[in-house]
């Protein structure tokens, strides 16, 4: 699959025209040769979107949601853990996500899990009690209307795909 660059104007435009109708945006950001590694992040604002993306390496997957994600928010207590199980019907897939971002020294990043069942999402839940968090159904990340993809060019603006 060969995806076009992160400062394609169309894909830029994108963006910024789901975010004039919307109050966030969610971003799947994958890291090439970097064991699977990624984050979930979201964007309220174009500037701060694209500022983000300015400062991912090159080769770096960047998948964007039109679509509202995660609609359970709050912080993690008996009711919410409720609600999520209500919510979130047992086998399918699930993604929590922080929405303040953690620090360990040098690295920052919006901490995330995701499982299939009501005994994982329960278990996850329990362990991230009193965090403020998103949950909802994994978000389904292949190209669509919905949802498109770009890779962070090098320094020369040539895009390649990366190893995720």
């Amino acid at each position: 699959m060969s995806y076009v660059s992160t400062t394609n104007q169309k894909f830029l435009a994108t963006l910024e025209d789901w975010l004039q109708d919307q109050d966030e945006i969610l971003l799947l950001i994958r890291y090439s040769a970097a064991a699977g590694s990624k984050e979930f992040e979201f964007f309220p604002s174009f500037s701060k979107l694209t500022e983000r993306i300015r400062k991912l390496p090159p080769r770096t997957c960047v998948t964007a949601f039109k679509q509202p994600q995660l609609p359970l928010r709050g912080i993690i207590d008996d009711s919410f853990i409720n609600n999520c199980l209500k919510a979130v019907s047992d086998g399918s897939e699930f993604l929590i996500v922080e929405t303040i971002r953690r620090t360990y020294g040098s690295i920052s990043s919006f901490h995330y899990t995701a499982g299939e069942s009501q005994a994982e999402l329960r278990e996850e839940l329990e362990n991230l009690r009193g965090y403020t968090v998103a949950v909802g159904p994994y978000p389904p990340w292949h190209d669509s209307n919905d949802v498109v993809s770009a890779v962070v060019p090098d320094e020369n603006g040539a895009v390649t795909t990366g190893i995720y």
